[in-house]
């Protein structure tokens, strides 16, 4: 009789963890991705350019890196007029190095749901308010687009993973991720730069 009792209390057991799982995973909604040149792009992606541009570049950032400031500053030029002429798609996908920097890129993606395109603008004074003033800078001017539903940690390194693992299906290693990392697809061709590698980036987009 106890024997069938303890087996029962397992199997109760074991039912109440299996609901407890499902009921999570109810609860929580798969991320959703789009697909740029063959490669996911999480739904909540920042974007700029044409879809239909030939060059597309996915850079993973951080706010709070100098080096993606600096890169920033070098290229904007070049960008600017690449989108202007459609031939541009730039992608951006956070990949949060330093761990203060999540609120200002959930700010920023905040920003993006109100400000469309001219969320670029706003990218590119936020990197020189971190230059010239640091990350207090930056928040001071994200802080009126605060909104409840911004992508979480959680989604910025899911998003992450997802594209490193796709390009290592196709064939295309990273020793080293970090902040900027450039993916330049362009003619089929995927080239990868780590690092603020300005004049390696110009030269693939100009290419």
């Amino acid at each position: 009789m106890r024997f069938w009792a303890a087996l029962a209390v397992v199997i109760v057991v074991f039912a109440v963890i299996v609901a407890a799982v499902v009921y999570t995973k109810l609860l929580t909604p798969a991320q959703t991705y789009t697909s740029s040149q063959g490669l996911p792009i999480p739904a909540w992606a920042i974007s700029f350019g044409a879809p239909t541009a030939p060059i597309t570049l996915i850079e993973l950032y951080d706010l709070h890196c100098p080096y993606c400031a600096m890169a920033q500053e070098q290229l904007d030029p070049l960008y600017r007029q690449l989108m202007a002429e459609g031939k541009l798609r730039l992608i951006f996908i956070d990949l949060i190095v330093h761990p203060e920097a999540v609120v200002a890129h959930q700010y920023l993606h905040c920003a993006y749901k109100q400000l469309g395109n001219k969320t670029y603008d706003l990218l590119t004074e936020l990197y020189r308010a971190y230059l010239e003033g640091g990350a207090g800078k930056q928040l001071e001017m994200l802080q009126r687009y605060k909104c409840a539903d911004a992508p979480t940690k959680t989604d910025f390194d899911s998003g992450v993973k997802a594209l490193l693992n796709a390009l290592v299906q196709k064939g295309v290693s990273i020793r080293q991720v970090g902040t900027p990392t450039f993916i330049v697809i362009k003619n089929g061709t995927i080239n990868v730069v780590v690092g603020a590698d300005v004049a390696r980036v110009i030269s693939l987009l100009s290419q």
